[in-house]
């Protein structure tokens, strides 16, 4: 086989981090992806708090993409596409509800101009160029899952996608074993396993489990229950509808998010319940509080969403109050610890029940523990191996495991982002890197954050600013003295002598460079004051110098 029958596989989210899952596969001059995820920032920073992958270098082959495909409709998963389809056309393939919640996704951001969405069902052979896709089902925290077998010149590669073996599952959607059974029986050239869940031991508990611990939680409250949980995580929502009808509880609605997903996933035939049953967000108050039920969003205490409103006694319809029950239904997100700390403490001082993760069992996981990822290896018996989906340390405990089993070291490969895995006949390598950093994203959808715009951010909440600003005129050769603007400059000595050092030093700076051009001349005039300021205080703010030269 020649160099264009070789495979390169190049990760630009999810390896070596939890969140922002994408892939692109390349063989023969055909491209595909598989995910383009988003990533919400620990403890935000400075009003950003979500990132993307660096696309740079899909953009720069975009005439090769063939499809994007997508493996289930989480947000690390599909969250991105609305930033990558505003620069690339491609078909995008998933099942019925991930193409609906994607559809959510594009519409949010006002796309439209949507792409050809084409669904695909389990055991279903799509091709692309030198690829040919093969669909089968996995079981997850969201309907609808599934992994990826691709069929490749060089044998077939397993992506995993997230998943867990859940024999009981809340519908029928048995992962199909049967089905990696059979493509182990053909020979797997490489396995891509999902690696979240490999410090667990065992086995993840079934959905189903949470059925007893919910309903108790529910039927026992006094007062009106708060349900936090991932829109997604549709089984859930269902057992909370189903449990709220046999206690006589109505059912709240709030935040848009939640009530769009709830929506799609109703429509195409997920979620099953009256109209009868949901009241709207403004009727709450009409109802006693024992005979109410709010969904809502907010479970990893992201400061925008309705509970935290609740919390901050922003939303007049809702107070928590004394006799209420929050239960937070969700897995914290690493990175999100403290923001779901403080909004704990504060349903807490509240005077109100707090059910949440590592205090009480109302949630499961929806990805695989030890056990599960061991069968998985068993039953495919791949020739390499290739963890993804996790931090670094998930990655090596994953390679563990997989050894465990009794697949050989020299066969395991541990990958992260930016790095090319190459496939040809010598065997599997990482022969190189690409670029696949972080790009920031204004939580409130203003667009795309550059790097040094979070770095500035980031001086002025720790430093504070200086912003020096004078006027003068190159025809009458005329100065204006400084004036000075500062915020959030903490300082012990004279501050108003410091401030009168900086307008001398400005005011010598554009005597002595007057000639010099404007963009220059602010230069040299911030170069001097942070030497200033380094020497004299040992702190230095963020320099703002504005010149305004008049006739």
């Amino acid at each position: 086989m020649g160099d264009e029958d070789r495979i390169r596989i190049i990760p630009l989210g999810g390896l070596g981090e939890v969140g922002k899952n994408m892939m692109v596969f390349e063989c023969g001059g055909d491209s595909i992806i598989i995910d383009a995820g988003l990533m919400f920032l620990e403890d935000q920073k400075h009003g950003i708090d979500l990132a993307i992958p660096d696309f740079s270098y899909v953009l720069e082959r975009k005439e090769r993409v063939r499809a994007i495909i997508l493996t289930h409709g989480h947000e690390d998963h599909i969250g991105a596409l609305p930033y990558l389809l505003r620069e690339i056309s491609a078909p995008i393939y998933g099942t019925k509800l991930t193409l609906g919640f994607a559809k959510n996704r594009l519409e949010e951001h006002s796309l439209v101009n949507l792409p050809r969405f084409i669904e695909v069902t389990p055991r279903q052979t799509v091709s692309f160029g030198s690829f040919a896709v093969e669909f089968f089902r996995v079981r997850h925290s969201i309907p609808d899952g599934v992994g990826l077998a691709l069929h490749t010149p060089h044998g077939i590669i397993i992506h995993s996608g997230d998943f867990k073996l859940d024999f009981t599952p809340m519908q029928a959607e048995h992962f199909d074993i049967n089905k990696l059974a059979e493509l182990g029986e053909k020979g797997v050239l490489l396995l891509m396993s999902d690696s979240t869940n490999a410090e667990k031991e065992g086995y993840t508990p079934s959905e189903h489990r949470l059925n007893s611990a919910l309903s108790e939680t529910i039927t026992q409250a006094s007062g009106r229950v708060i349900i936090s949980t991932f829109v997604s995580n549709v089984h859930r929502i269902q057992q909370i509808f189903d449990i709220c009808e046999r206690d006589g509880r109505k059912v709240a609605l709030f935040g848009m998010s939640m009530e769009r997903q709830i929506a799609m996933a109703r429509r195409l035939g997920y979620l099953h319940f009256e109209d009868k049953n949901v009241i709207s967000s403004d009727r709450v108050k009409s109802y006693p509080r024992e005979r109410v039920c709010i969904l809502t969003t907010g479970s990893q205490g992201e400061p925008m969403s309705a509970l935290a409103r609740f919390v901050n006694n922003n939303y007049k319809a809702i107070e928590i109050q004394k006799g209420d029950t929050v239960v937070l239904s969700a897995s914290i997100i690493p990175g999100n610890e403290k923001t779901v700390s403080r909004i704990v403490n504060e349903i807490f001082r509240k005077g109100a029940s707090v059910y949440y993760e590592g205090f009480e069992d109302l949630h499961v996981s929806g990805h695989a523990s030890q056990e599960e990822l061991k069968l998985l290896i068993a039953v495919t018996r791949p020739r390499y191996f290739l963890p993804i989906h996790g931090e670094f340390r998930h990655l090596i405990h994953h390679s563990n495991l997989c050894h465990q089993v009794g697949i050989r070291e020299e066969n395991i490969l541990i990958a992260e982002d930016g790095d090319v895995i190459t496939i040809d006949d010598k065997g599997i390598s990482i022969t190189g890197t690409v670029g696949a950093g972080q790009v920031y994203v204004d939580s409130r959808g203003l667009g795309d954050i550059q790097y040094g715009i979070l770095k500035e951010r980031q001086k002025i909440a720790k430093d504070g600013v200086f912003v020096v600003v004078f006027s003068f005129s190159r025809k009458g050769k005329g100065i204006g003295y400084p004036e000075v603007v500062t915020k959030g400059f903490a300082y012990s000595g004279d501050r108003e002598g410091l401030v009168e050092k900086v307008k001398t030093i400005a005011f010598d700076t554009a005597v002595r460079y007057r000639e010099t051009n404007i963009k220059a001349l602010e230069s040299l005039l911030r170069d001097r004051l942070i030497q200033f300021f380094r020497k004299e205080t040992g702190v230095v703010p963020l320099i703002v110098p504005v010149v305004l030269e008049i006739e």
